[in-house]
């Protein structure tokens, strides 16, 4: 009997592109890109309605990814803060229970988030929607080259971007 060879480094995953026309489609790719991501996720839209991160399985995926490890981190990235605070309870829930992993900020209104939503898990999964009036995009898992760009721009913007949001409303 032979034994194969061990070898020196895990085989890559080859990149998968898979396109997005359906709110199914678009559920199914977000909560794979959740799940797959280990360290960091940032989310960027006008307000988070088209992504509905709020939802029973979106927000229970978040919150697993955030009791996987301590050192995990979501960044949410939006231009009106009224749509988090009248209609996603369970995001602000999550945020209430994890203010120190989940932060929540209000994009500079000289740079707004606009017509761009992305989903982005660790440095090369992407989720990016066509700004069109129905769901048309696309999500790129283990591409580092499709990823990177819109990494860069969401950092750019989180750093301009207002203070972290209270978790709790702040009251006089």
């Amino acid at each position: 009997m032979s034994v194969a060879p061990i070898p020196e480094s895990p085989p890559a995953d080859p990149p998968q592109r898979l396109l997005i026309t359906t709110r199914v489609e678009l559920e199914a790719s977000l909560l794979l890109l959740i799940g797959r991501a280990r360290r960091q996720l940032r989310f960027a839209a006008a307000d988070l309605s088209v992504m509905a991160l709020a939802d029973v399985r979106p927000a229970a995926a978040l919150r697993a990814v955030l009791l996987a490890h301590p050192g995990n981190r979501i960044h949410v990235l939006v231009d009106d803060m009224s749509w988090l605070d009248t209609r996603a309870p369970r995001l602000r829930a999550l945020q209430r229970d994890f203010s120190h992993a989940l932060l929540i900020r209000c994009a500079d209104v000289q740079d707004p988030v606009g017509h761009d939503v992305v989903a982005l898990g660790d440095e090369s999964d992407a989720l990016r929607l066509q700004p069109t009036i129905g769901i048309l995009g696309e999500v790129w898992y283990h591409h580092a080259p499709f990823a990177q760009p819109l990494v860069h721009e969401f950092d750019r913007r989180w750093e301009h971007a207002s203070h972290n949001q209270p978790a709790q409303p702040l009251g006089l």
